[in-house]
């Protein structure tokens, strides 16, 4: 295997690359930029060996379908090109990977401004884990002026949640943390007036068919008390992240996140993600508006029929 592609796969497994559109931007820059160098003049060896290497990348974060979906367009923009050759086979993996880097930026622009204006001032905003998406609909409903406050959690293992806090204080956001299993509790009324929530945002790592979200691992419990207590939850995210299945295997990570000198004899189990069932959503806020649960599928049929 490719020594770059090696690497491009150990920091997306490591984490050094996280967040659902950052991995599916390095996958497919990985795969534009080995496209690029395969010495193969033979068109069917050069796209055998471009798809083996896809599937090497994809393989390392299966619980990411916008990478998925990212590879299933360039072969897509690929095989409607009809290259003649692997010089114009190159050229139109290059022009794929361009298209949909720009696709993602323009559907990232439209979410963070319809998500913005679901923020109100005085509003207590709950959040968790680290969500692009989210944090910069929070920075753009600051800067014109709402005042509000966001509650995140920390986000065990690995502490995510404390990228959101410094990017939110950086842009004078005033921030409250909590550790994660306190979530629900405050989220729930039994916390106190003070601490009740008006909403709720949380980014995803997969809309399943059914219209559920795979998110980062505590989403549940949120969720949970979130649907319990009445409390308006919104799903922030791009429709790119749509799984056409009903359930994702759940990835678990190494016992050594958790405790690095464990007793020998002790499992520990660690899950990357979990699951937000639809009925505990009030929105999903997509390039298609802020729409239901069960409007997932014909928004995507509607606006990446490829998918």
């Amino acid at each position: 295997m490719d020594l770059k592609i090696k690497e491009t796969a150990f920091r997306i497994k490591s984490l050094k690359i996280q967040g659902a559109t950052a991995v599916a931007r390095a996958v497919i820059s990985a795969l534009r930029d080995y496209g690029t160098r395969i010495q193969s003049r033979d068109l069917k060896a050069w796209q055998n060996k471009l798809s083996e290497t896809a599937s090497f990348l994809l393989f390392v974060r299966p619980t990411e379908p916008m990478a998925q979906n990212a590879v299933k367009f360039l072969f897509k923009e690929i095989k409607s090109g009809k290259p003649k050759n692997v010089d114009q086979a190159k050229n139109y993996l290059k022009k794929a990977v361009n298209d949909f880097l720009i696709l993602t930026e323009d559907a990232a622009d439209l979410i963070i401004q319809r998500a913005q204006r679901i923020i109100k001032s005085q509003d207590n905003v709950f959040t968790h884990c680290h969500s692009f998406l989210v944090e910069q609909a929070l920075i753009q409903a600051k800067k014109i002026g709402k005042k509000f406050q966001v509650f995140n959690t920390e986000t065990r293992p690995l502490f995510q949640g404390h990228i959101t806090a410094r990017s939110l204080l950086k842009a004078g956001i005033k921030v409250f943390m909590t550790t994660d299993s306190s979530s629900a509790f405050l989220i729930s009324h039994h916390s106190g007036k003070d601490l009740m929530m008006n909403k709720i945002l949380l980014g995803a790592d997969a809309i399943l068919k059914q219209g559920g979200v795979i998110n980062k691992v505590g989403s549940f419990g949120i969720g949970l008390a979130a649907h319990y207590e009445k409390n308006p939850l919104y799903i922030v995210t791009t429709l790119l992240k749509f799984c056409p299945k009903s359930w994702i295997k759940i990835e678990e990570r190494p016992a050594k996140e958790i405790w690095q000198k464990a007793p020998k004899k002790l499992k520990i189990i660690n899950f990357a993600f979990d699951f937000i069932p639809a009925q505990y959503i009030k929105g999903i806020v997509c390039e298609a508006g802020i729409i239901k649960p069960n409007e997932v599928k014909r928004a995507v049929k509607r606006i990446y029929p490829w998918i």
